[in-house]
Protein backbone atom coordinates (compact mmCIF):
# COMPACT_ATOMS: atom_id res chain seq x y z
CA UNK A 1 0.00 0.00 0.00
CA UNK A 2 1.48 3.44 -0.75
CA UNK A 3 1.32 5.99 1.57
CA UNK A 4 0.60 9.48 0.71
CA UNK A 5 1.91 12.40 2.58
CA UNK A 6 -0.46 14.81 4.85
CA UNK A 7 -0.18 17.94 3.21
CA UNK A 8 -0.58 16.59 -0.38
CA UNK A 9 -3.81 18.17 -0.83
CA UNK A 10 -2.86 21.44 0.15
CA UNK A 11 0.09 21.71 -2.23
CA UNK A 12 0.49 25.28 -3.70
CA UNK A 13 1.37 25.87 -7.04
CA UNK A 14 3.02 29.59 -8.40
CA UNK A 15 3.08 31.02 -11.37
CA UNK A 16 6.24 30.18 -13.02
CA UNK A 17 6.09 32.63 -15.91
CA UNK A 18 9.79 33.02 -17.13
CA UNK A 19 9.18 36.71 -17.70
CA UNK A 20 11.11 38.92 -19.95
CA UNK A 21 13.89 41.24 -17.73
CA UNK A 22 13.90 45.11 -18.67
CA UNK A 23 16.60 46.11 -20.40
CA UNK A 24 17.50 49.02 -18.01
CA UNK A 25 20.98 49.79 -20.56
CA UNK A 26 20.17 52.92 -22.80
CA UNK A 27 20.45 52.16 -26.15
CA UNK A 28 22.99 52.95 -28.57
CA UNK A 29 21.39 55.39 -31.53
CA UNK A 30 21.43 54.69 -34.47
CA UNK A 31 22.18 57.66 -36.96
CA UNK A 32 19.05 57.66 -39.33
CA UNK A 33 16.56 54.79 -39.65
CA UNK A 34 17.49 51.64 -41.89
CA UNK A 35 15.25 49.13 -44.40
CA UNK A 36 13.73 47.20 -41.75
CA UNK A 37 14.12 43.92 -44.34
CA UNK A 38 17.61 44.42 -43.85
CA UNK A 39 19.76 42.63 -41.28
CA UNK A 40 19.68 44.20 -37.82
CA UNK A 41 22.38 45.48 -36.15
CA UNK A 42 23.98 45.00 -34.41
CA UNK A 43 24.25 41.07 -36.05
CA UNK A 44 26.48 38.54 -37.87
CA UNK A 45 25.98 38.62 -41.78
CA UNK A 46 26.98 35.71 -43.10
CA UNK A 47 27.55 35.18 -47.10
CA UNK A 48 28.30 32.05 -48.18
CA UNK A 49 28.85 32.25 -52.10
CA UNK A 50 30.88 30.58 -54.93
CA UNK A 51 33.73 32.31 -56.74
CA UNK A 52 32.73 35.58 -59.50
CA UNK A 53 29.36 35.49 -57.88
CA UNK A 54 29.87 39.05 -56.90
CA UNK A 55 29.96 38.76 -53.30
CA UNK A 56 32.66 41.59 -52.93
CA UNK A 57 30.08 43.77 -54.87
CA UNK A 58 27.78 43.26 -52.51
CA UNK A 59 30.05 43.90 -49.83
CA UNK A 60 30.54 47.61 -51.02
CA UNK A 61 26.82 47.87 -51.69
CA UNK A 62 25.91 46.73 -48.18
CA UNK A 63 28.90 49.20 -46.17
CA UNK A 64 29.28 51.93 -48.67
CA UNK A 65 25.08 52.07 -50.46
CA UNK A 66 22.90 54.81 -49.23
CA UNK A 67 19.83 52.54 -49.44
CA UNK A 68 21.87 50.14 -47.29
CA UNK A 69 24.24 51.04 -44.40
CA UNK A 70 26.41 53.87 -46.25
CA UNK A 71 25.37 56.83 -48.24
CA UNK A 72 25.62 60.57 -46.53
CA UNK A 73 25.10 59.36 -42.91
CA UNK A 74 26.53 56.37 -42.42
CA UNK A 75 25.28 53.27 -40.06
CA UNK A 76 28.90 52.62 -39.12
CA UNK A 77 31.60 55.19 -37.47
CA UNK A 78 34.37 52.12 -38.46
CA UNK A 79 34.97 49.81 -40.78
CA UNK A 80 37.44 47.12 -40.28
CA UNK A 81 37.86 45.18 -43.76
CA UNK A 82 39.83 41.64 -42.80
CA UNK A 83 40.89 40.08 -46.25
CA UNK A 84 44.23 38.64 -47.79
CA UNK A 85 42.90 39.95 -51.11
CA UNK A 86 41.20 42.56 -51.29
CA UNK A 87 44.42 44.77 -52.76
CA UNK A 88 44.04 42.43 -55.66
CA UNK A 89 39.86 42.51 -55.74
CA UNK A 90 39.12 44.76 -58.30
CA UNK A 91 35.51 45.22 -56.43
CA UNK A 92 36.62 46.16 -53.33
CA UNK A 93 38.92 49.15 -54.43
CA UNK A 94 35.92 51.81 -53.62
CA UNK A 95 37.23 50.96 -50.06
CA UNK A 96 40.80 52.66 -50.60
CA UNK A 97 39.07 55.92 -51.76
CA UNK A 98 40.89 58.61 -49.91
CA UNK A 99 37.91 60.07 -48.63
CA UNK A 100 37.05 56.88 -46.40
CA UNK A 101 40.48 56.62 -44.98
CA UNK A 102 39.63 58.11 -41.89
CA UNK A 103 36.67 55.75 -41.11
CA UNK A 104 37.89 52.51 -42.96
CA UNK A 105 40.58 50.46 -41.89
CA UNK A 106 42.20 48.11 -44.53
CA UNK A 107 43.99 44.70 -42.96
CA UNK A 108 45.85 41.73 -44.56
CA UNK A 109 47.92 40.59 -42.48
CA UNK A 110 46.32 37.17 -42.16
CA UNK A 111 48.93 35.58 -39.76
CA UNK A 112 48.60 38.49 -37.38
CA UNK A 113 44.42 38.75 -37.33
CA UNK A 114 43.72 36.86 -34.20
CA UNK A 115 45.55 40.06 -32.24
CA UNK A 116 44.22 42.63 -34.58
CA UNK A 117 40.63 41.40 -33.32
CA UNK A 118 41.60 41.57 -30.01
CA UNK A 119 42.67 45.02 -30.42
CA UNK A 120 39.39 46.08 -31.96
CA UNK A 121 37.42 43.58 -28.68
CA UNK A 122 40.13 46.11 -26.21
CA UNK A 123 39.74 48.86 -28.09
CA UNK A 124 35.45 49.07 -27.62
CA UNK A 125 35.52 47.29 -23.95
CA UNK A 126 37.49 51.51 -23.23
CA UNK A 127 34.16 52.68 -23.92
CA UNK A 128 30.72 52.52 -21.57
CA UNK A 129 27.48 52.07 -22.78
CA UNK A 130 26.00 53.19 -19.44
CA UNK A 131 27.57 56.67 -20.34
CA UNK A 132 25.67 58.43 -23.36
CA UNK A 133 28.59 60.97 -23.44
CA UNK A 134 31.30 57.58 -23.91
CA UNK A 135 29.43 55.40 -26.00
CA UNK A 136 31.01 52.90 -28.28
CA UNK A 137 31.32 54.03 -31.90
CA UNK A 138 29.05 51.16 -33.98
CA UNK A 139 31.81 49.07 -35.98
CA UNK A 140 31.67 46.70 -38.87
CA UNK A 141 34.12 44.03 -39.57
CA UNK A 142 33.98 42.43 -42.76
CA UNK A 143 36.08 39.62 -43.06
CA UNK A 144 36.03 38.49 -46.88
CA UNK A 145 38.01 35.18 -47.77
CA UNK A 146 39.14 34.47 -44.02
CA UNK A 147 38.79 30.07 -44.79
CA UNK A 148 41.89 28.48 -43.23
CA UNK A 149 43.16 31.77 -40.94
CA UNK A 150 39.61 32.10 -39.07
CA UNK A 151 40.07 29.59 -36.08
CA UNK A 152 38.51 28.73 -33.33
CA UNK A 153 39.47 30.46 -30.37
CA UNK A 154 38.65 32.81 -27.70
CA UNK A 155 39.17 36.08 -29.21
CA UNK A 156 36.40 34.39 -32.39
CA UNK A 157 34.48 33.18 -29.60
CA UNK A 158 34.58 36.48 -27.70
CA UNK A 159 33.76 38.54 -31.39
CA UNK A 160 30.87 35.89 -32.51
CA UNK A 161 29.10 35.28 -29.42
CA UNK A 162 29.29 38.73 -27.71
CA UNK A 163 29.62 41.10 -30.46
CA UNK A 164 26.11 42.74 -29.30
CA UNK A 165 28.04 43.58 -26.28
CA UNK A 166 30.95 45.14 -28.37
CA UNK A 167 28.39 47.01 -30.71
CA UNK A 168 30.10 45.39 -33.53
CA UNK A 169 28.29 43.74 -36.84
CA UNK A 170 29.93 41.26 -38.67
CA UNK A 171 29.98 40.49 -42.32
CA UNK A 172 31.47 36.73 -42.79
CA UNK A 173 32.40 36.31 -46.81
CA UNK A 174 33.69 32.96 -47.64
CA UNK A 175 33.07 30.12 -50.19
CA UNK A 176 32.17 27.47 -48.39
CA UNK A 177 30.06 26.75 -45.04
CA UNK A 178 32.10 24.39 -43.45
CA UNK A 179 35.67 26.15 -43.49
CA UNK A 180 34.08 28.53 -41.10
CA UNK A 181 34.09 27.84 -36.83
CA UNK A 182 31.11 26.48 -35.14
CA UNK A 183 30.34 30.05 -33.39
CA UNK A 184 30.62 32.03 -36.87
CA UNK A 185 27.72 29.61 -38.39
CA UNK A 186 25.71 29.12 -35.05
CA UNK A 187 25.65 33.29 -34.68
CA UNK A 188 24.45 34.08 -38.11
CA UNK A 189 21.51 36.74 -37.50
CA UNK A 190 21.16 36.23 -41.66
CA UNK A 191 22.50 34.27 -44.31
CA UNK A 192 23.23 35.00 -48.08
CA UNK A 193 23.40 32.41 -50.87
CA UNK A 194 24.61 32.31 -54.65
CA UNK A 195 23.84 30.03 -57.09
CA UNK A 196 25.38 26.46 -56.05
CA UNK A 197 26.22 23.53 -58.18
CA UNK A 198 27.79 21.44 -55.59
CA UNK A 199 25.44 19.15 -53.82
CA UNK A 200 27.65 18.44 -51.16
CA UNK A 201 28.07 21.85 -50.18
CA UNK A 202 23.77 22.16 -50.61
CA UNK A 203 23.21 19.28 -48.24
CA UNK A 204 25.82 20.83 -45.79
CA UNK A 205 23.75 24.65 -46.03
CA UNK A 206 20.45 22.56 -45.57
CA UNK A 207 21.94 20.55 -42.36
CA UNK A 208 22.79 24.15 -40.96
CA UNK A 209 19.73 26.43 -41.64
CA UNK A 210 16.62 24.45 -43.26
CA UNK A 211 15.32 23.67 -39.83
CA UNK A 212 14.56 27.04 -39.44
CA UNK A 213 12.17 27.10 -42.31
CA UNK A 214 10.62 23.49 -41.19
CA UNK A 215 6.67 23.75 -39.80
CA UNK A 216 6.08 20.03 -39.95
CA UNK A 217 5.87 19.21 -43.50
CA UNK A 218 8.41 16.73 -45.04
CA UNK A 219 11.45 17.43 -47.68
CA UNK A 220 11.76 20.49 -46.15
CA UNK A 221 15.25 20.61 -47.75
CA UNK A 222 13.42 20.52 -50.63
CA UNK A 223 11.47 22.79 -50.31
CA UNK A 224 14.42 25.25 -49.75
CA UNK A 225 16.15 23.88 -52.26
CA UNK A 226 13.33 24.98 -55.07
CA UNK A 227 13.00 28.53 -53.34
CA UNK A 228 16.93 29.10 -53.48
CA UNK A 229 17.43 28.05 -57.08
CA UNK A 230 14.36 30.98 -57.41
CA UNK A 231 16.25 33.00 -55.77
CA UNK A 232 19.56 32.58 -57.77
CA UNK A 233 18.08 31.69 -61.23
CA UNK A 234 19.50 34.77 -63.11
CA UNK A 235 22.92 35.78 -62.30
CA UNK A 236 23.60 38.49 -59.40
CA UNK A 237 20.66 37.70 -57.35
CA UNK A 238 20.90 36.01 -54.48
CA UNK A 239 18.75 34.00 -51.78
CA UNK A 240 18.54 36.36 -48.28
CA UNK A 241 17.24 34.25 -44.84
CA UNK A 242 16.84 36.91 -42.75
CA UNK A 243 17.17 35.29 -39.15
CA UNK A 244 16.70 37.45 -36.83
CA UNK A 245 13.30 38.34 -36.99
CA UNK A 246 10.53 36.38 -34.64
CA UNK A 247 9.43 34.44 -37.32
CA UNK A 248 12.80 33.78 -39.94
CA UNK A 249 12.31 35.38 -43.80
CA UNK A 250 13.37 35.15 -47.02
CA UNK A 251 13.61 37.12 -49.54
CA UNK A 252 15.80 37.29 -53.47
CA UNK A 253 17.71 40.18 -53.59
CA UNK A 254 20.36 41.56 -56.14
CA UNK A 255 20.84 43.39 -59.44
CA UNK A 256 16.69 43.16 -59.92
CA UNK A 257 16.05 44.42 -56.52
CA UNK A 258 14.17 42.80 -53.66
CA UNK A 259 11.11 40.90 -52.63
CA UNK A 260 10.13 38.56 -50.12
CA UNK A 261 9.32 35.15 -50.28
CA UNK A 262 6.07 33.79 -48.79
CA UNK A 263 7.61 30.49 -48.11
CA UNK A 264 5.28 29.54 -45.76
CA UNK A 265 2.89 28.83 -48.53
CA UNK A 266 5.03 28.21 -51.48
CA UNK A 267 5.00 25.06 -53.27
CA UNK A 268 7.59 23.45 -55.48
CA UNK A 269 5.27 23.75 -58.12
CA UNK A 270 4.75 26.86 -58.15
CA UNK A 271 5.27 29.11 -61.69
CA UNK A 272 8.30 31.41 -61.20
CA UNK A 273 6.99 34.89 -62.56
CA UNK A 274 3.59 34.27 -61.67
CA UNK A 275 3.16 34.88 -58.00
CA UNK A 276 6.26 36.22 -56.83
CA UNK A 277 6.75 39.70 -58.65
CA UNK A 278 6.35 42.41 -56.29
CA UNK A 279 10.15 43.98 -57.19
CA UNK A 280 11.13 46.89 -55.21
CA UNK A 281 13.79 48.58 -57.40
CA UNK A 282 14.97 51.04 -54.71
CA UNK A 283 17.30 47.87 -53.26
CA UNK A 284 19.11 47.17 -56.11
CA UNK A 285 22.39 46.24 -56.36
CA UNK A 286 24.87 47.32 -58.53
CA UNK A 287 24.78 45.08 -61.84
CA UNK A 288 28.61 46.05 -62.69
CA UNK A 289 29.57 43.29 -60.78
CA UNK A 290 32.66 41.27 -60.62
Amino acid sequence: MVKTKPNDSKEKFFDLTIREVKDMLPPIPMPRQIDPRLPTIPGVFLSIMKVKSGKSNLMVNMMLGENFYGGPVPIFDIIYIISPTIKIDKSSQPFMMEELEDRIIIFDDMPRIDSFLRSILDHQEEFDIKDPDNLPPTVAIVLDDISGFLKRNSNVSNLFTRYRHYNISLFCSNQVIRGLPTEVRSQATSVWLSSCYSTVERDKMFEEYADKFDRGWKGKSFRMEHIWDYCCEERFNYCYLKLDDVAPRIFKIGCNGIEEIDWMNWHNETPINESYSNIDDDMQIDEELE
